[in-house]
């Protein structure tokens, strides 16, 4: 069976609606075949047997009438009536004239009745009837008659109809499914010549008007077409900020290196010399760093996630305001913590909060301000607004700002806070800019603390 589907699965769709329209087909076929004929039939049969029990009541009321003698009673176009009395035919209604041999077959109905009435189907002269024997009074028996051929008329009639009927419907549907799977595959097609053209880096279109699932998807693949191609410039745009950045460092060092081995004090003395290659040396390991860092954010984050650590954050802040507040010691750094942790290892925090707090040192006018809550950690500066449409690309990325390094330090914040369940968000302030990050576990434990004390103050009540 599995085998079968899985046959089924590897069609295409025109295929397999070419198969399950011929399975619907025999399905129908067995169906008429096997049920609805044997229905039709027994259906036919008791319609037959109602006219000829209808018919030979209105036979037997006129018989037994005083007042209307036998010229009076009319025949019915299909059924043909015998009256027997002492097994002697005293009356026949009928529009067709039997053989005498024919009448003593009937006789022979009349004489084997042995209830009230019987009824069914028999044969006489090799032709097949349906009859209904009934017992007028002591002396007489009816017996009615009609053609089995009759019935199988009205069998046929019926069946025939259904039959069309049935073609006509599993026509239309047909009809109407295979329209129904074009307009599938057809924007199928087109969203797969699509992504072709986007594996092998042409240039695509995708105009698929549809207001489905379909049209979700293409209007999807769009989106992620361009995102790709904004990803990539950025990328190449990085690549190449990234080679200058490097170079400069890399050049000044090479340069300040071959003057001294040469004798040669390009920044006055030796030491002022050796200096700016150790400041060089840094800016360029810090660069590394980040880049290297950024690469092994995720098997970090797994790691961390694993081993199931917290970080006290009062205590982190602290130590990187320690090493950077005097960056810019005429910025004032004004801090409210409280006690309280987050989840996750403490380096990583400590990347977080550099990062968050080396943004706020580089854009703040005067004044920064850091707070923590348990669960919420929020640090603003004075600094310029930030733009709406560099607002949605703050933490992507290589995306880098106007006083922005790398364009990587937003992206790792984002990168941490996300694994480990967190939130960042930055708003614009009425004078500066804020950054939080916030914790997405922590309205639902206080949803379950509030819902567990409000059942214990139900209790009490």
């Amino acid at each position: 069976m599995r085998k079968f589907f899985r046959w089924i699965a590897e069609l295409s769709l025109i295929q397999q609606l070419t198969f399950i329209m011929v399975m619907v087909a025999f399905v129908i076929l067995g169906f008429f075949n096997v049920y609805m004929k044997g229905n039709v039939t027994d259906f036919v049969n008791s319609q037959v047997m109602d006219i000829l029990r209808t018919s030979q009541n209105t036979i037997v009321s006129r018989v037994e009438s005083s007042s209307m003698g036998t010229s009076e009673i009319g025949a019915d176009a299909q059924v043909s009536h015998f009256v027997y009395t002492r097994d002697t035919l005293s009356l026949q209604v009928s529009n067709n004239t039997y053989s005498s041999s024919f009448q003593d077959e009937v006789n022979n109905l009349s004489q084997q009745l042995e209830e009230s009435w019987s009824e069914g189907i028999t044969e006489i002269n090799d032709t097949r009837y349906y009859y209904r024997s009934y017992r007028i009074d002591n002396n007489r028996v009816i017996v009615s008659i009609i053609d089995y051929a009759y019935g199988q008329n009205i069998e046929n009639t019926l069946i025939r109809r259904l039959s069309d009927t049935t073609s006509i419907v599993v026509t239309v549907l047909f009809v109407l499914i295979f329209f129904w799977t074009l307009s599938i595959i057809t924007p199928l097609q087109q969203i797969r010549t699509y992504i072709d053209k986007m594996r092998k880096g042409e240039e695509a279109t995708l105009n698929v008007d549809r207001k489905d699932e379909i049209g979700d998807l293409a209007r999807e693949l769009v989106s992620l077409q361009e995102e790709l191609k904004r990803q990539e410039e950025t990328k190449e745009e990085m690549v190449h900020n990234i080679s200058h950045d490097l170079k400069t460092p890399i050049a000044t060092i090479k340069s300040y290196a071959e003057s001294i081995k040469d004798g040669i004090y390009p920044y006055d003395t030796l030491e002022k010399s050796v200096d700016v290659i150790i400041e060089n040396s840094e800016r360029l390991e810090q660069k590394v760093y980040s880049l290297l860092f950024l690469n092994r954010l995720d098997y970090m984050m797994d790691q961390a996630r694993e081993t199931e650590k917290t970080t006290g954050m009062k205590e982190t802040i602290e130590k990187v305001l320690l090493s950077l507040k005097m960056i810019r010691p005429e910025v004032t750094i004004e801090c409210d913590l409280q006690e309280g942790e987050f989840r996750g290892d403490e380096e990583s925090w400590r990347i977080v909060v550099e990062n968050l707090l080396d943004n706020a040192l580089r854009y703040a006018e005067s004044r920064i301000d850091i707070t923590f809550r348990p669960g919420a950690l929020a640090i603003s500066n004075d600094g310029p607004s930030i733009s709406e449409e560099r607002m949605q690309k703050l933490f992507r990325p290589f995306e880098k700002g106007t006083k922005g390094k790398f364009g990587l330090g937003l992206s790792i914040c984002s990168k941490v806070a996300h694994a480990y369940g967190y939130s960042i968000e930055a708003e614009n302030l009425e004078k500066g800019v804020v950054f939080r990050i916030t914790d997405r576990e922590k309205p639902k434990k206080e949803s379950r603390k509030k819902s567990k004390a409000a059942k214990e103050t139900e209790a009490v009540k």
